[in-house]
């Protein structure tokens, strides 16, 4: 019921066009731009909860940019930044045959947000004492636990009692001296394997205690070759982590990725991918100041990373050099 109820008001929710969502994007971002904070936030609340239908289908807007909006209390450069691409590449996908990418994006947001109609005469199943109180549950389930150790145990003695010959004289398969010497043998070798693995137990329990914890190291994964999987700060704390490991020329391309991250976000450069780290520089204009030592750390990590198996701490301590004054910088700007 609650499901149908989710869908019913999923169905019945109120939508807009994809160029109403452009528009009311962009009156928010006029808004903030003349420091109207009451007006922007009036806008962002007034289509927080709608849809958005396009040639495709429809999916929602983003809660997490109109979150911030409503929860403004002064300018943000990069929120503004932030909506600009946002307009952007809503326009390009919807009117740009260019840009086959963002409606694949788009697409696969509707696809993603689409819920299936459940299937018709199907039956919810309750298990047994599913409306019982949590703690009686655990209970239970420790009660069922135990019962089962019991039942084992119990098998297992009644096996063993089998093992050992009968001793009834009116026991027509009455065995002979062999066969108790043999079945008291394998009891002694049961109880002595059982002995030993608990002192050997006991033995590894001691040896890992005077062990010291060793110091754990990042990890690398697939994560580390996209700048994308991080955000800036979260770079730089990983570049701190590697160096501290020793990992000197893994910390340089941390810092490289935390620069890029940085620049996409306050729209000095535009995300394009496949483009090469000095078509990036390239789109940069000269006029900007950071810009000099952006072509140092990017000719020092393509030395770095593409040049060297390994790398020295000097060669890391003039890339985060680098890095941390391209970063002041757009920071302070921002």
């Amino acid at each position: 019921m609650l499901l149908l109820a989710l869908l019913l008001f999923a169905g019945t929710a109120r939508a807009m066009t994809l160029d109403e969502y452009v528009t009311a994007l962009e009156t928010i971002r006029t808004s903030l731009a003349a420091n109207n904070l009451n007006a922007a936030k009036a806008e962002a609340n007034r289509i927080r909860e709608l849809e958005v239908q396009w040639s495709h289908g429809t999916f929602f807007v983003d809660p997490t940019l109109l979150e911030e909006v409503a929860q403004l209390k002064g300018s943000d450069a990069l929120l503004l930044q932030r909506l600009r691409f946002t307009i952007d590449e809503l326009r390009s996908a919807n009117g740009s045959e260019g840009s086959k990418a963002n409606g694949k994006l788009l697409q696969q947001i509707v696809r993603e947000q689409k819920v299936d109609a459940p299937v018709a005469g199907g039956a919810v199943e309750i298990a047994p004492g599913g409306n019982d109180p949590l703690l009686v549950r655990i209970g239970e389930s420790i009660a069922s636990m135990f019962r089962w150790l019991g039942k084992k145990f119990r098998d297992f003695f009644e096996w063993l009692r089998d093992l050992w010959p009968s001793d009834d004289p009116k026991d027509p398969a009455k065995p002979g001296t062999g066969t108790r010497w043999m079945a008291t043998a394998v009891t002694i070798a049961i109880a002595l394997v059982i002995v030993l693995l608990a002192i050997e137990v006991i033995r590894r329990a001691k040896r890992a205690e005077g062990q010291p914890l060793a110091s754990s190291e990042p990890i690398g994964s697939k994560r580390d070759e996209d700048p994308l999987s991080r955000g800036a700060t979260e770079w730089e704390r990983y570049a701190a982590q590697l160096a501290a490991a020793g990992r000197f020329r893994e910390a340089i391309r941390a810092w490289y990725h935390a620069v890029l991250v940085t620049c996409w976000a306050a729209g000095a450069m535009h995300f394009r991918k496949g483009r090469t780290n000095w078509e990036y520089v390239a789109s940069v204009a000269p006029s900007v100041q950071w810009r000099p030592e952006l072509v140092a750390l990017t000719r020092r990590f393509e030395l770095e990373w593409y040049g060297h198996d390994q790398s020295t701490p000097d060669a890391l301590d003039d890339c985060s050099d680098h890095a941390r004054r391209i970063l002041g910088a757009l920071r302070g700007a921002a």
